[in-house]
């Protein structure tokens, strides 16, 4: 997988590298930058190792590679400058070892250049390092779902190319025995071998085998588990389990297991329990009871955290015919696992259900499954504004299927591959709404339904893969200005020669504006090309986004500004480019213009505006312009 970044982006995408200087003559590629770990703590080494590859050139070389480091476009410290030669076809590795300021909490883009004696450069590349001392803040979430060699499990090469996308955390889905027991043996003597809910054949070798992979780049696990089910052969297995626990459709009639609420399971195949019933979530002994049924999980298997599931009920009724909310019940259940099990703890909010109650707990971010009720982009950014508005602060997680058929619709499509436009319009929304998406696991996988052992049905084409990667670089590396403590602005934005819209309007480019501190955030989203305004592309068909050269956009500003750029994971690698800017007014109201060199799915302006304490002087001055003064548009 690691070739087709060098390879692909050269032959196939030459409109990800449009600012760049023309492709030199030589034939030399890097073929992959990548980072020895997903997170680092403050003070700690970053280790980059790059690929060069000759390309078949007869002649040895001996060039230059230098590495930069940069903070939202500021350059930080100095490059790193190393002599390499090159000769053969065989492929050289460098390592590179940089220690990033000791500050946490930070994102920063690497640029890698090769360059010939007479400084041309012949290749270039690039990653990104996320400083952090939690994941809780930038949560870049995967998952892992196979668990026997049989199925293609290699923990090793999985989590290495999961930290390649600089994933830093991985649910680990349906690993375990039961719901209500979710180790296998004792603590004493757990299990080599078991089977998972569906009759998989679980390996303990390869889940340890993860889980070592993952904490040596620095991945948080998380242990999957729902908050209120069990097989319901538990009532009478001798578990422990009590059917005063579990709750009914109805306040009245008859407490039998037959009448219980359970979610009913596939009666054919090798389902291992055709009902799981549906718990009392508010009941102190079934929380006592399945605390402890985790706590011995986590006492053979070094887990960071439970990562609690829940199916999207609103309520039930409990033994004694009192109402259940499930909702409600959410926050004081994630605390008590939290401070029961002094562990890290996730949930499940389904369709965004009681996400709020979620970012004011002791959850470490918030994992939103989107289902019909956020069915449109705008649905998105409204689900992460209210999180965001909730608690600041909180990280956020979505869970969102592209690809999923509720069983309804038509002959399901023939399409052997992600579709791509579908894949990255849904990403770029996500990820300008301040939050990341759980889609990538199992190596070189991807999630198109909620049954994340399903993930083979569809493949990442090499062109997906390759922009991915641009895309994970890019959320890293501008985690700060994404993701951290973003308020709304109600900005009005125009793309003059193009239709756009504030609300995700199909066949319009999408501006959605964000303010920190003294930065502006503008992000256009290419909606055009389409007349859908949902993400969820069932058929598989989303039409491609059309390129777009030269854009201008004119974002009205009352104020003077100090500097613009913009970036797009699309371009160039993610790498951010000084934008010249003019000032200039209509209909009274004084707007900054600036002129794009391209928009395939996703841009970003960024603004850096002057000091409040500036603005009354700044606005008797004149505008660089057409000779408007700040005076002559009168509000």
């Amino acid at each position: 997988m690691k070739i087709w970044r060098g390879l692909i982006l050269f032959l196939f995408f030459p409109f990800l590298r449009g600012l760049a200087s023309a492709a030199p003559a030589s034939s030399i590629r890097i073929q992959d930058v990548s980072t020895d770990l997903a997170r680092y703590a403050p003070g700690e080494p970053v280790s980059i190792h790059i690929a060069i590859n000759p390309g078949g050139e007869s002649i040895p070389q001996t060039g230059l590679l230098r590495v930069s480091f940069f903070h939202v476009g500021e350059p930080v410290g100095s490059p790193i400058s190393e002599p390499v030669h090159l000769s053969g076809s065989a492929t050289r590795t460098v390592n590179i070892r940089w220690q990033p300021p000791h500050r946490d909490f930070t994102g920063y883009f690497v640029d890698v250049q090769f360059l010939d004696g007479t400084g041309r450069e012949l290749a270039r590349s690039e990653t990104a390092v996320d400083v952090s001392s939690e994941w809780n803040r930038f949560p870049r979430y995967g998952y892992l779902a196979h668990y026997s060699r049989a199925e293609g499990a290699d923990p090793k090469a999985w989590i290495s190319e999961l930290n390649e996308f600089h994933i830093d955390g991985l649910q680990f889905y349906d690993f375990q025995d039961r719901h209500e027991q979710p180790l296998a043996g004792t603590v004493a003597h757990p299990d080599s071998h078991w089977l998972d809910i569906a009759g998989r054949e679980i390996d303990r070798s390869v889940l340890d085998g993860y889980l070592a992979a993952a904490h040596q780049h620095h991945m948080m696990a998380m242990a999957y588990d729902s908050a209120y089910s069990a097989y319901s052969s538990a009532f009478a297995d001798g578990s422990g389990v009590r059917l005063q626990w579990a709750t009914w459709n109805t306040g009245s009639g008859p407490r039998t297991l037959k009448t219980a609420n359970s979610l009913n399971l596939p009666t054919n195949g090798s389902w291992q329990t055709h009902r799981l019933i549906i718990m009392n979530l508010d009941c102190m002994a079934w929380q006592n009871y399945l605390f402890g049924r985790m706590a011995q999980l986590f006492q053979v298997y070094p887990f960071d955290g439970w990562h609690i599931d829940t199916y999207g009920g609103h309520g039930a009724y409990a033994y004694d015919g009192s109402y259940l909310d499930f909702i409600s019940g959410f926050r004081s259940f994630v605390n008590r696992a939290s401070e029961t099990l002094h562990k890290r703890v996730l949930l499940n909010t389904v369709s965004t259900l009681g996400q709020e109650q979620i970012a004011r707990s002791n959850a470490d971010f918030v994992y939103s499954e989107l289902w019909d009720q956020n069915e449109t982009y705008d649905s998105i950014l409204t689900a992460a504004d209210q999180v965001h508005q909730a608690n600041p602060n909180a990280g956020l997680i979505f869970a969102a299927y592209l690809h999923r058929r509720d069983g309804k619709s038509a002959a399901a499509p023939a399409a052997t591959e992600f579709n791509m436009p579908s894949v990255l319009l849904a990403d770029a929304t996500i990820f300008a709404a301040g939050a990341g998406h759980i889609e990538l696991g199992d190596g070189t996988r991807m999630l198109s339904s909620d049954y994340f052992p399903n993930d083979a049905k569809l493949q990442v084409s090499p062109a997906l893969h390759v922009a991915l990667r641009h895309y994970y670089d890019f959320l890293t590396a501008y985690e700060n200005i994404l993701r951290d403590n973003l308020h709304p602005l109600p900005l009005s934005v125009e793309l003059p020669g193009h239709a756009s819209s504030s609300n995700g309007t199909p066949n319009t480019v999408w501006t959605i504006s964000r303010r920190k501190n003294d930065r502006i955030m503008v992000h256009l989203i290419n909606l055009l090309g389409s007349n859908s305004d949902h993400w969820r592309d069932v058929n598989v068909d989303r039409p491609d986004a059309p390129l777009l050269h030269q854009v201008r956009v004119r974002i009205d500003w009352p104020q003077k500004i100090l500097s613009a750029g913009w970036a797009s994971p699309d371009v160039d690698g993610g790498r951010f480019h000084a934008l010249a800017y003019t000032y200039g007014c209509t209909a009274g109201k004084r707007y900054i213009e600036v002129n794009l060199a391209s928009l395939k799915y996703w841009d970003l302006v960024v603004l850096n505006v002057a000091k409040e304490s500036n603005a009354v002087h700044d606005r008797a001055k004149e505008s660089t312009s057409d000779g408007l003064t700040e005076r002559s548009c009168t509000h």
